[in-house]
């Protein structure tokens, strides 16, 4: 019985030391190339990624797009970028994000390649400190020189 009771104690510390610890981890989103009526266009290999209920990033983490198939072929960047996004904003307001995403100038023809957003930390600004449960709707458009793009949400979650 006694044992039962320090059991219970230290799966109480550990539950309340867990509340303190960072939440999430990186996203990772796959998408491929697709051709469609004789253009190249972005997909979602999980469709369900385009739905910010369902696509949670976590601020100070990672969102990364990665490419897992091209049936356009190679594409190399001509004017812009070859794959990237197009713009990323807050769905409330229409403001631009403040994250420092990258860009493909190539992407191969096989094998896979990816390009990624870092999402800052809440104490960069603009999270309301008293909420925990707090949810940010971004809605972004991924496209290329030669690639029409396609525009789905991300929902991102206040870290910690």
């Amino acid at each position: 019985m006694r044992l039962t009771l320090v059991g219970a104690l230290v799966v109480t510390a550990l539950a309340s030391c867990g509340a303190q610890l960072p939440k999430g981890e990186d996203l990772k989103i796959d998408v491929f190339l697709a051709m469609d009526n004789n253009k190249c266009v972005v997909r979602f290999s999980d469709v369900g990624f385009k739905n910010a209920d369902r696509a949670i990033a976590w601020t100070n983490h990672k969102v990364t797009w990665q490419v897992v198939r091209n049936d356009c072929g190679e594409k190399t960047k001509i004017d812009k970028k070859a794959l990237g996004l197009k713009y990323l904003k807050a769905k409330s307001t229409g403001q631009p994000a403040a994250w420092e995403c990258t860009k493909l100038d190539r992407v191969p023809a096989t094998g896979t390649v990816e390009f990624n957003c870092q999402i800052p930390s809440s104490n960069a600004g603009g999270w309301d400190r008293t909420r925990t449960d707090e949810v940010k709707v971004y809605e972004y458009e991924i496209d290329g020189d030669s690639v029409e793009p396609v525009d789905p949400d991300i929902g991102v979650k206040k870290n910690g």
